[in-house]
Order: structure tokens, then sequence, then C-alpha cells
């Protein structure tokens, strides 16, 4: 009698509580490239059905998932390669091999300048103007070497201080209130013989 007892009272728990007696199915498996063949370390799987239940590959690109019998729709995912979905029927453990193909983005043209476009406007350098080492080359010289002091006379508002001197005018200003620097030194003076020359500068 007491043996029946125990019985009924069992069959009571078990039939209040369904959940108890719910099976649970292993879905496992390898995630790998499917060029290479190379594990995938940190895959993901996710169950469509069960929005929050999922898995990561481990060292060896191995999963393992523990789910209530049924049908699902099992996704793997990794970044660089082509997500993937599986439809499975689990009424007894299975095994699920991923191979995921890697992902081909093309990026669009990326152009690189040293100087942005509207660069003249956000700057407060409104009158600066700026000589390329290639422009004073092209610059055609009766002896010697590439004179720069000269080739700057060529720019608007710049004016030669006379003949047979060095020092140049800038917007009305004198020769004497240029600042003239070489790598951010500053050069006092830029000419040879009492500023009667111009000395030459070699372009690299």
């Amino acid at each position: 009698m007491y043996k029946n007892l125990i019985c009924l009272v069992l069959f009571s728990f078990l039939y209040l509580h369904p959940t108890i007696a719910v099976q649970l199915v292993t879905v496992s498996g390898y995630i790998r490239d499917a060029k290479t063949g190379e594990d995938l370390i940190g895959a993901t799987v996710s169950v469509k059905e069960l929005g929050s239940k999922g898995s990561a590959a481990n060292a060896y690109g191995f999963y393992s998932l523990s789910l209530p019998a049924g049908q699902y729709q099992i996704a793997t995912q990794y970044m660089g390669y082509e997500p993937q979905i599986q439809t499975v029927d689990l009424t007894k453990p299975r095994k699920l091999d991923f191979l995921l193909s890697p992902q081909d983005n093309a990026l669009g043209e990326v152009v690189v300048t040293s100087q942005r476009k509207n660069d003249n406007i956000t700057k407060l350098e409104m009158g600066a103007q700026k000589l390329d080492t290639k422009d004073i080359k092209n610059i055609p010289v009766l002896f010697g070497e590439k004179d720069v002091l000269k080739t700057i006379q060529l720019l608007p508002g710049i004016k030669s201080a006379g003949e047979g001197s060095s020092g140049f005018n800038v917007r009305g200003g004198a020769a004497d209130q240029n600042l003239i620097l070489l790598d951010e030194a500053t050069v006092y003076n830029a000419s040879h013989l009492m500023g009667f020359f111009r000395y030459s500068t070699r372009m690299p």
C-alpha cells in the first residue's frame, strides 16, 4: 500500500511539473573554413526559435547545444564569413558541422590627400602662397643653381627690392620686414656680400 502511495505522489508531481520530464537532445559539431578547413575559433551558434539560446566554438572549433526535442533552425556566423542556417530535426543526439565561406567585401575607392578641400576657407592663412619643388626646378636660370629667393619674386604681391639685390618686398612692406625660416629656424641674412648677390639653394 505504501508503495502504491509513493508511486501516486511521484506521478502527480511529474504531472504538475511537465518541464521536469522534458528530454534534452544534444546537437554538436565543428565550424571550419570551407576552403582551408581551418577551425573558426569563437564562431557563434544560435537557435532561431530560442532567441537567447546559443553557444560559441572553442579552441578546436567545436560547439555543443542541449535542446528539447523538436525541429530548429540553427544559425552560425563568424566575422569575415558568410552566415549559414541549417534546419535540423532533433529526436536524438546529432552531429552538425558547418563550413563557412569567406565573405568578399569590396571597399570603395579611398583618396588620401595632404590638404583638405576646404582648407583655404577654414584656415586663417588667407594670403598664403605655396611653391612646389617641381615648379622651382622648371623655372629657367642663366647660370648656377635654382634661386629660391628669385623664384619667390615671381609670386603675386611680391616685388624685388632692386636690381642686384636679394631683398624683396611683400605687399608694399619693406625688405627688412620679411621673416625667413629654414626648418623652423630663423634666417637673419639670406644673401651674400652685404646683399648685393643672391645665393642659390640646391634643390633635392
